[in-house]
């Protein structure tokens, strides 16, 4: 695996080549996508529960429901995503929480897979390499070079457009509703931002990526600017943390961002520069010793120097540890995980630079960016900071290696690896609570014109029936290995059906945003306790995500208070694992969560050893 096959297309196809001729997303019928929701709640209702909403989904299906899926046929008609807008506007840019810690993706960068040393000695020299390729990876974007994705023999194609909105984006703020601002452009589409930011200790500063004849900045030239730049930080007064307003909740930011652009001209000029950058790095002053500490101190550590409304970000620590984060509304996790795996290679494959030619570079212009601001958005600075302070670190971040074995061992078993790990999951949350959790999993549906993602509800009913049979004393190690076959192959059925276009919650989704628009009242459906128990409307207990084959894992915030965030990767002979949880929740912990779970994995490996020896006697 190399950066060159991996990313780097031939001049003859652009990386948004398949694009336009991607098939429109599937609009399922609405008696297929009621029949599957009811199929998917027999784990979390009772007889009468289930008998309750059997009726409030026949009275849909005839009333309310048909005309809400005729508004959908007309929509579905005109446009070749019918989802459109809506996924962004009303999952995402309704929501009044602070994006930090809240909203926010984040991609510890393991540079200790590729050699690179985290320490603090060498930590302005990474940071110039981290630039550099970023910087690389930009460029081939805007070049149209990165290799469009494709699967199966380019068989399977995919949608390249979230590449777009990874550079150059912001989510901006508003009093009721934010939206995307895209200032990235392809050198087709015309000229797109040239210049990056760099924040520290409350100050932020800006210089240009380019040469003049638009080649890419090198690494020895980077590190010139970075090194003027910490000297400025390290012997000078820290800033007016104006970053630190973007963490409030997305209200009161909107009406201070008003207030900010209102003072002076010279501040609008400046907002702009910073919400159109091409690549946004954070210094944070926190020396983080590990990736779970990175992890945890990437969404609690300096506020004052980040901005958070930017849809991709470098989180440089003092001593040479780095975190990737983006806005989750702009592009999805699958996206951050390409960028992860081509910084990864870069510093694989590409030698170390002579530093030697930082000393006969040319210095490139550093300009520092200080807003305007008056004693109400000074003492609003003040007020953010502290209620951060008084928060805390209240969402809880953990990493864990599970290195016993990989996906080489569950192919050996003829089981799919994602669908291993789902089930196992699902089987450490049991053996902890209890309780079966309605579970959310990410299904990719890029290969749909504008496709992003679509909802498996994981807990399937065989999987439910292998949870139940882990708990029934009377069931022997064959009966259970039996049902734990049985649970992953319904899983991976499962998940392929999604990906056709047969899920369920999108759909549910968009006749719900149909009713909404069209001033209608939300139907009873949606007010039915079951359709909360069983995780709809954002009420998944377990919110998890595979992140793909290599070392690279992320994370986000749990759904609810009491639940967990899950998302892992699986290699050869490891499984990488972030898992997150609520500090305030009295039921949940995901280091525990952790135990229960790695030792499903040991659990599960001997048992299906086990069933192997003896079917051999």
């Amino acid at each position: 695996m190399d950066r060159a096959s991996l990313f780097i297309g031939d001049n003859h196809e652009s990386t948004f080549s398949f694009d336009e001729t991607l098939p429109p997303l599937p609009l399922p019928e609405l008696r297929d996508t009621l029949q599957r929701y009811y199929a998917g709640l027999r784990p979390f209702g009772t007889d009468q529960e289930l008998a309750e909403t059997r009726r409030i989904i026949a009275e849909f299906e005839t009333g309310i429901g048909a005309k809400l899926q005729e508004k959908l046929k007309e929509r579905a008609a005109r446009m070749k995503n019918w989802m459109g807008s809506w996924w962004e506007d009303y999952a995402y840019h309704t929501m009044r929480l602070p994006l930090l810690p809240y909203q926010i993706m984040s991609m510890p960068c393991q540079l200790c897979h590729v050699g690179v040393p985290e320490r603090p000695d060498y930590m302005l020299k990474s940071l110039a390499r981290q630039i550099y390729h970023s910087l690389e990876f930009w460029d081939l974007v805007r070049n149209e070079n990165i290799r469009p994705l494709s699967s199966n023999g380019g068989r399977v194609k995919y949608s390249s457009a979230l590449y777009k909105q990874f550079y150059s984006t912001s989510r901006v703020p508003g009093e009721e509703q934010d939206h995307i601002e895209k200032h990235f452009l392809t050198k087709t589409e015309g000229r797109t931002p040239t210049h990056l930011t760099i924040t520290g200790k409350g100050r932020q500063f800006t210089f240009n990526c380019v040469h003049e004849d638009d080649s890419i900045l090198t690494a020895p030239e980077i590190l010139v600017a970075l090194q003027r730049i910490r000297s400025m930080l390290d012997y000078e007064p820290e800033g007016d943390g104006v970053p630190a307003l973007t963490h409030d909740n997305r209200t009161s930011w909107a009406k201070n961002r008003k207030h900010l652009l209102n003072l002076s001209e010279a501040n609008k000029q400046k907002l702009k520069l910073v919400e159109s950058s091409c690549i946004d790095v954070c210094f944070d002053e926190h020396q983080p010793q590990n990736t779970e500490e990175s992890s945890q101190l990437c969404i609690y550590g300096d506020y004052h120097s980040r901005w958070g409304d930017r849809s991709s970000c470098i989180i440089a620590f003092k001593n040479g540890h780095y975190v990737f984060t983006g806005e989750h509304s702009c592009y999805d996790g699958t996206v951050s995980a390409s960028f992860a795996t081509f910084m990864q290679l870069s510093f694989l494959e590409v030698p170390e630079p002579n530093w030697n030619e930082a000393n006969g570079t040319k210095v490139v212009e550093v300009q520092e960016l200080k807003f305007d601001l008056d004693d109400t958005l000074k003492s609003e600075i003040k007020r953010v900071l502290h209620e951060i302070d008084e928060r805390g670190i209240d969402v809880i971040v953990t990493f864990e290696v599970f290195d016993d074995y990989g996906k080489d061992f569950m192919k050996t078993q003829k089981l799919h690896p994602d669908s291993f790990v789902q089930v196992l999951m699902q089987w450490a949350y049991y053996q902890m609570h209890q309780e079966i959790a309605p579970t959310y999993e990410t299904a990719l549906m890029r290969h749909f014109y504008n496709g992003r993602t679509e909802t498996l509800r994981s807990c399937t009913n065989a999987v439910y029936e292998f949870l139940l049979a882990s708990g029934n004393k009377n069931t022997t190690d064959e009966q259970l290995v039996r049902a734990f076959r049985a649970a992953v192959m319904d899983h991976r059925h499962q998940m392929d059906e999604a990906r056709k276009g047969h899920g369920i919650d999108r759909h549910l989704f968009g006749l719900w945003c149909a009713a909404y628009e069209n001033n209608l009242d939300i139907p009873a459906l949606y007010d039915d306790p079951l359709y909360a128990k069983a995780g709809g409307g954002g009420n998944f207990v377990l919110s998890s995500s595979t992140l793909g084959f290599t070392p690279n894992v992320g994370f986000v915030a749990p759904m609810t208070l009491d639940g967990y965030g899950v998302f892992y990767s699986i290699t050869s002979d490891a499984v990488y694992m972030n898992s997150t949880a609520y500090r305030d929740s009295i039921k949940s912990s995901a280091r525990k969560f952790n135990i229960i779970f790695m030792e499903s994995f040991r659990r599960i490996r001997r048992l299906l050893e086990q069933q192997q020896n003896d079917s051999k006697l």
